[in-house]
């Protein structure tokens, strides 16, 4: 669309990585991963603004604390509300009460005037440890996009690597704005998926099978709620049944696919 060539003219001290191919958000990452010198690298999406100062605050936070390898910032939207940002790292018991409370329990733990240590933060930006990062391989590419940064906590912290809040430093995102927002059918199949994905690799058998059921029934209860007030519930609705098994809808990785065929890359 451009972008590269507007970047390449605007800022020419600027170290630009330009795919061929559109790939996933870990693969993006890793790319530019492999490329980087510093000692911290921050991951940041395209639909948000950092405010002044919010790097030094990050980076002074990982100076001090040794044992953290992802720090992130408040997240505020653009209207300068505060948005949930940070939870622990999710067990088939949590998702169970998240389902059952439609996302109330168990409380996130962003929020508030003091840093503290969290299971996992929303990968808009976060501020990483490069050492770290190149200790667990980066990011795992087989998640094309959603749930790689939990995934990425998860790992850290198996290697005693901790994530933690850091309020001193505040970012601010247009959630989505990246994806088509919470209406694309295309990003409810991406981030089940992912979800799936994610209960597999990291849950028992009975544990999925709990989480499974619990998500399922909370997402068809949205859906329902949805449809009665006039609102289209298809994003839901491919939520629930992704729980069990892809629909027949393309994802965000089918786009890409089809994008990637459709330019000869």
């Amino acid at each position: 669309d451009g972008s590269a060539s507007a970047i390449r003219s605007a800022f020419p001290s600027v170290k630009l990585l330009q795919q061929q191919r559109r790939c996933g958000f870990g693969a993006n990452h890793n790319a530019a991963l492999r490329r980087a010198a510093g000692r911290y690298v921050l991951l940041l999406n395209d639909d948000t603004l950092v405010r002044p100062g919010a790097v030094d605050a990050l980076t002074e936070y990982l100076d001090e604390h040794p044992d953290v390898a992802l720090a992130a910032p408040r997240v505020v939207n653009r209207a300068g509300d505060e948005e949930v940002s940070a939870w622990e790292l999710p067990t088939p018991t949590r998702d169970a009460l998240s389902a059952i409370t439609l996302g109330r329990r168990p409380k996130p733990l962003s929020g508030g005037a003091a840093p503290r240590r969290v299971g996992w933060a929303t990968g808009c930006v976060l501020l990483a440890r490069r050492v770290s990062m190149l200790a667990v391989g980066g990011f795992d590419e087989s998640y094309f996009m959603y749930s790689e940064e939990v995934d990425l906590a998860r790992r850290l912290a198996d290697l005693g690597l901790q994530t933690h809040w850091v309020p001193a430093a505040t970012v601010v995102h247009d959630g989505q704005a990246s994806t088509g927002g919470h209406a694309s059918t295309a990003r409810a199949v991406e981030m089940s998926r992912s979800r799936r994905e994610y209960w597999r690799r990291n849950y028992s058998h009975r544990g999925r099978l709990l989480a499974q059921t619990s998500v399922s029934v909370e997402f068809l209860a949205l859906a329902v709620a949805s449809a009665l007030r006039g609102r289209t519930g298809k994003p839901f609705w491919i939520h629930a049944r992704g729980c069990w098994t892809d629909t027949s809808l393309p994802g965000l990785r089918e786009q890409a696919i089809e994008w990637n065929a459709r330019t000869g890359v």
